[in-house]
């Protein structure tokens, strides 16, 4: 099935997909993607990737595609880890309390900002090592006053054939235990993440396309940047979701299977 509004993606030549549920299910590719992908590159296609991950670099990521058949360049990766070193680091930021995996710590690294449980910010990223001590020293940091940032609020992280809670979990944990109501989002579609792949990617109206598995950030981020959007099914969003669905989170294509977006070229 593929739903379109008298559309199609002849003239897209820089393709932006999603990583989490769109091309990957993390340890393996959803079904057809290599071969759609390396259709598309036989077109004449730009094939980009945003990802609100945090667990890697933007080089592990590429790494890690590359790995799993789709030859990917470093500059070609943006990720969640990647966008919150650029944001901190343009905001004069050296010193955060992160609860992340090293892919995050290491982008920070990258920019001079170190991890310290005395500073005035709190970034949380993907976690699978929380715990209650972590927690509770980000709790402590906030109430004294610090910020509370996140890469994402993904709810959940599918891994093969296991889903396992997302970012959104510890984030929620955090505030509970601090009071707080309030964090800020530097993960799809923040203005920050979008400011990033405007600055880094060939992002052009009638030229671009942003393809994902989820309404609420892969379609409203293309939305927001004034480019085509895809709504991949199967992963995060459902055709039900549609069913309410106005403004920026209406998707100019719904595709049943990732194959089907050869339909419309």
């Amino acid at each position: 099935m593929v739903v379109e509004r008298k559309e199609n993606l002849k003239d897209v030549k820089n393709f932006i997909f999603d990583l989490d549920g769109t091309i990957w299910h993390w340890n393996k590719l959803v079904p057809d993607v290599q071969r759609t992908i390396r259709r598309l590159k036989s077109k004449g296609k730009n094939i980009f990737y945003v990802t609100n991950n945090s667990i890697l670099t933007r080089k592990e990521f590429a790494e890690k595609l590359t790995n799993l058949g789709l030859r990917t360049k470093t500059e070609n990766v943006i990720s969640s880890s990647y966008v919150a070193a650029q944001v901190f680091s343009k905001k004069n930021i050296d010193e955060v309390y992160t609860i992340g995996e090293k892919g995050l710590i290491d982008e920070l690294e990258k920019e001079h900002i170190s991890k310290s449980k005395d500073a005035d910010h709190v970034l949380v990223g993907m976690d699978r090592n929380f715990s209650y001590w972590k927690m509770a020293k980000a709790a402590e940091a906030i109430r004294y006053g610090a910020k509370l940032w996140t890469t994402a609020y993904g709810e959940n992280f599918r891994a093969g054939d296991r889903v396992l809670p997302g970012t959104a979990s510890l984030v929620e944990s955090i505030k509970i235990a601090a009071g707080v109501e309030e964090s800020e989002s530097i993960g799809k579609p923040s203005k920050y993440m979008i400011n990033i792949i405007k600055d880094e990617f060939p992002v052009y109206k009638g030229r671009t396309a942003f393809i994902g598995d989820n309404i609420h950030t892969d379609v409203v981020t293309g939305n927001k940047m004034g480019i085509k959007t895809g709504l991949v099914l199967g992963g995060t969003s459902s055709k039900d979701d549609l069913a309410n669905v106005e403004g920026v989170e209406v998707p100019n294509f719904v595709f049943k299977e990732f194959k089907r977006i050869l339909k419309v070229l």
